[in-house]
């Protein structure tokens, strides 16, 4: 069985984005470029008789969700997904542990495994998993608090040995810093404001794209994607993304205040800004043709109010860029993370979000005692019109800062897991008859 997957941003007809082709045996295989859409049609074609039945295109109505709690305690506002072990099965990381599958025993990476007082914040706000020194074995990446360090932890190969920790940046500014291949060249980056540790919001912070060295266990390159004292690069700086904004085959980097544009030139910097107004104060953003008309849109999600929205963009007299703003769901508040990602497999790509509970205690934000409720939202065109069709799935768990969309158990339908005050837990997806 075959099965194809984008891997973000999510690629459309202008993308130069890699795909990311995902086999049962979770082997991974980047291309890059028309070309790849080209290997991958065909792939695609060759293994049609061997899809499985339960990846086939479905309604919404069709799909539930399973969940599975893995812990109660609060370590983590990220998650990282990666077979740890190696072992064959996809386990869960949640700040300073990780749980292997298929029983879900927690091991620990640092210290007893640190958790946190729920009224306050955790150390752990964003996680992600790759293999950062070359040896075969994921290891863990650990973006702390805001304006505090990022780290990443090297896999010791053998469960209950330590992991080292190795210092990616002195400085990670804004609340949702980006991990993926933002050049096209295969190898993710981290997309995020930087600073002066002893300033985190003073007049030098930029905004960059953080690139390992050929040391893994130096401190990470900053290609400076910004000028200094540039929006969205402050310590708690609300909305952050990447994708490819004008059509030009080549990924920029987005803000709420507008968008940097990527240039034909690597090496240079900083990029041009074009300031657009993508709404009000956000988490992560996304880029994608949603109403089918030719040009990439946007799409953005309230970290601490009520709103999820797109961008819709439009040509202005000038013939410039253009936006109109449309508001999706506003009957929850605090999404402050959203996942683009096929759910139920027709080739569009749908979201999944969810309240982030007690995001600044039990009194700090609008309804923070309000059920912690998980949604996908199922994207539908008429003609040149963009709908979504919302599905809730669970009511007592919710989203953090960050959180992950993947196919945990190889069935070909995409899971997801998720962790946060309540503690942490997946998602897997199912198929009514």
């Amino acid at each position: 069985m075959l099965r194809i997957r984008p891997h973000l941003p999510f690629p459309s007809a202008t993308s130069a984005q890699p795909l990311r082709l995902c086999v049962k045996k979770r082997t991974s295989l980047f291309l890059t470029g028309a070309k790849s859409r080209r290997i991958l049609a065909t792939i695609a074609l060759v293994a049609l008789a061997n899809v499985a039945q339960a990846a086939d295109p479905v309604s919404g109505d069709k799909i539930e969700f399973k969940k599975t709690v893995l812990d109660v305690k609060f370590r983590s506002e990220g998650v990282a997904v990666a077979d740890f072990n190696k072992d064959g099965k996809l386990d869960v990381a949640t700040g300073r542990v990780w749980f292997a599958a298929p029983d879900w025993k927690m091991h620990v990476v640092e210290g007893d495994g640190k958790d946190f007082d729920p009224h306050g914040y955790s150390g752990s706000f964003c996680n992600f998993a790759d293999d950062l020194n070359g040896d075969g074995w994921p290891d863990l990446i650990l973006v702390d608090f805001p304006g505090t360090p990022t780290y990443w932890y090297e896999n010791p190969k053998e469960t209950g040995k330590p992991w080292t920790r190795h210092v990616m940046a002195k400085v990670s500014n804004n609340e949702s810093p980006t991990y993926l291949d933002v050049d096209g060249d295969g190898i993710r980056e981290l997309v995020m404001g930087i600073a002066p540790a002893d300033n985190v919001d003073g007049p030098q912070r930029q905004m960059a794209v953080l690139a390992r060295t050929k040391d893994p266990t130096a401190e990470w390159a900053a290609r400076v994607v910004s000028t200094k004292g540039a929006p969205g690069t402050v310590r708690y700086a609300h909305g952050l993304g990447v994708g490819d904004v004008n059509g030009d085959g080549r990924n920029d980097v987005l803000v709420k205040e507008g968008w940097w544009e990527a240039p034909a030139d690597k090496s240079a910097s900083p990029w041009q800004f074009h300031a657009a107004p993508f709404g009000a104060d956000c988490a992560h953003i996304y880029v994608y043709d949603f109403d089918g008309d030719g040009d990439n849109d946007v799409l953005s999600s309230s970290a601490h109010q009520v709103g999820i929205w797109w961008h819709e963009q439009t040509k202005a007299d000038d013939g410039k860029p253009a936006w109109k703003t449309h508001e999706i769901e506003r009957s929850f508040s605090q999404t402050h993370s959203l996942m683009l990602a096929d759910i139920n497999g027709d080739s569009l790509p749908d979201f999944v979000t969810g309240k982030r509970w007690w995001a600044h205690g039990p009194g700090g934000d609008i309804d923070p005692n309000a059920p912690a409720v998980m949604f996908w939202f199922e994207l539908k065109r008429d003609g040149s019109k963009a709908t979504w069709i919302p599905h809730q799935f669970d009511h007592d768990s919710g989203v953090g800062t960050q959180f992950e969309v993947v196919d945990l158990n190889g069935d070909g339908l995409l899971d997801v897991a998720t962790a946060n005050k309540k503690g942490a837990r997946i998602f897997i997806q199912e198929r009514k008859s």
